[in-house]
């Protein structure tokens, strides 16, 4: 399990107006950010390497883009 400190009381703030006291939702809200942080990066390495000629097939990139998220 990891716990997250959150040192910033403006920040705190929020999240407790925005989730209330549910660490539930705090964790929920987190890991799509995460992942969605992720899947951002992803998108930068791939325009990255097809700007430097290295395109792949479009039906091996989608898959292999769903076995990762599924």
């Amino acid at each position: 399990m990891l716990n997250i400190q959150i040192d910033n009381p403006a920040l705190e703030a929020d999240l407790k107006q925005t989730f209330g006291d549910n660490p539930q939702s705090v964790a929920r809200a987190f890991a799509e950010f995460v992942q969605t942080k992720r899947i951002g990066d992803d998108i930068k390495v791939s325009l990255s390497q097809l700007e430097q000629g290295q395109a792949l097939k479009s039906a091996d990139v989608f898959n292999s883009i769903r076995a990762r998220y599924e």
